[in-house]
């Protein structure tokens, strides 16, 4: 028997959301949608979400999402907007933040703020262990790594166990395999 994996929301009344185009779709109940066509429970969820944080509301209306719906859109986008395996609504609860790269990272001013801080096992993975996660990927020494990131080997050997712990993993290896299941890192389609 193959195991196959199945995207929320195909087979189930979960919710998966992703950007595309810059537009928020989501499959439910077997369906492709736009994110306004979701439920309105699942919407009113969403915003109350959102407006928890007035900080969130602040940095929205700074970047010129003024309506309520440019807002709950872009606040699904930068929270929720990678297409994953794991239901972002499920059950009547919204999940975590996800990590995925919107091609804003780092230059963000709303980063940390709007898309909230991605956590693995409720531990925080900050902006530097992506690009830690991202370096331990390539085919670079430690030490070429290290002043890349520019730290000393102490330092970064002190910072890359830390993150080893965060994921749960104990290899490079492992680390690199996991950061793929997390869509830290993706693969790049074959040109």
């Amino acid at each position: 028997m193959t195991n196959i994996q199945i995207p929320s929301g195909i087979i189930d009344e979960n919710i998966e959301l992703f950007s595309t185009t810059g537009k928020m779709m989501a499959l439910h109940n077997g369906a492709v949608k736009n994110l306004f066509d979701l439920p309105i429970a699942f919407l009113d969820i969403l915003e109350k979400e959102m407006r928890k944080s007035p900080s969130t509301i602040i940095a929205l209306e700074l970047a010129g999402y003024i309506t309520k719906n440019e807002q709950i859109e872009k606040y699904s986008e930068c929270r929720l907007g990678g297409f994953d395996m794991t239901a972002d609504f499920k059950d009547g609860k919204l999940s975590d933040a996800e990590y995925h790269e919107c091609g804003f990272r780092g230059e963000c001013p709303m980063e940390g703020i709007v898309c909230g801080f991605f956590r693995v096992k409720g531990q925080i993975i900050t902006p530097f262990d992506i690009h830690m996660i991202k370096l331990l990927a390539t085919e670079d020494t430690l030490p070429v790594i290290a002043e890349k990131l520019e730290v000393c080997m102490n330092t970064f050997e002190t910072k890359k166990q830390k993150l080893f712990e965060k994921l749960g993993v104990l290899s490079r290896a492992r680390l690199v395999a996991v950061s793929y299941d997390l869509q830290i890192l993706m693969l790049k389609p074959c040109s």
